[in-house]
């Protein structure tokens, strides 16, 4: 068995299913869909709702059928989709034409590389403990804006209602002197809001240098950072008593 983002296969499956509802009926806005912009499309999406991993045959048929029987989540799903559709034919990427490949996929095999988990999260309202939508979220590394694996990933990103102010990010890996280096990386994330005070939350990622094995660039695993809350401009937040890292 394998770590498996179940969101993959369900996002896919409806991506394709709107595509060819959209061609049957001839919309005129319409104006391509090859793979590569079903892929922009799936990572439009799936970069905006947060992830369901699994390890184990019992936890793939759980997650499947909770999916299923939750109709807000495929409606939350439907809704992205059809954005991304819109925006991705109003506006291709350059290398449209090209294979969709990263800089980081050029090299593999070749060098060792820091790889970096998919860092993913939640965004709150402080007072209310709801989700909040309409939030920005950016992440750096030693003062700098970290730079994405791809350009199918934004930094900063948005939160929406829809997905429940979850966000993520795929940081691009870093190159290493040799394989088997262990390293503190130590990220920060700035939230803001309109209408709210902006925090900053900091976390340090050990991670260990390695060459990666096989084709194409993958996080091995996903990291959960612990729940965000914004408070109205004024109002005093708790969360700045005490230092914010893990």
């Amino acid at each position: 068995m394998k770590v498996t983002n179940l969101m993959e296969d369900y996002v896919r499956s409806h991506v394709d299913d709107i595509y060819e509802r959209l061609k049957s009926e001839k919309v005129s806005w319409l104006t391509c869909d090859c793979e590569n912009c079903r892929m922009d499309t799936e990572c439009y999406v799936l970069n905006r709702i947060p992830p369901k991993y699994t390890v184990s045959g019992r936890g793939v048929n759980h997650a499947q059928s909770e999916l299923e029987t939750v109709k807000q989540v495929m409606a939350d799903v439907d809704t992205l989709v059809m954005d991304g559709i819109r925006l991705i034919s109003g506006s291709k990427r350059p290398n449209h034409d090209a294979s969709y490949t990263s800089d980081a996929e050029i090299v593999s095999g070749k060098y060792p590389y820091f790889f970096f988990p998919i860092f993913s999260g939640a965004v709150y309202d402080g007072t209310t403990f709801e989700s909040l939508s309409n939030a920005e979220i950016s992440i750096s590394c030693k003062g700098k804006l970290s730079k994405m694996l791809d350009s199918t990933w934004q930094n900063p990103c948005k939160t929406f209602k829809a997905t429940e102010g979850g966000y993520s990010f795929c940081v691009e890996p870093e190159k290493a002197k040799k394989e088997g280096l262990s390293k503190d990386f130590t990220f920060e994330l700035t939230v803001e809001a309109s209408g709210y005070e902006r925090i900053n939350y900091v976390f340090n990622v050990p991670v260990v240098s390695k060459i990666l094995k096989g084709p194409g660039v993958r996080p091995d695993y996903s990291l959960k950072v612990q729940d965000l809350f914004l408070f109205p401009l004024g109002m005093e937040n708790p969360m700045d008593r005490y230092p914010i890292s893990n």
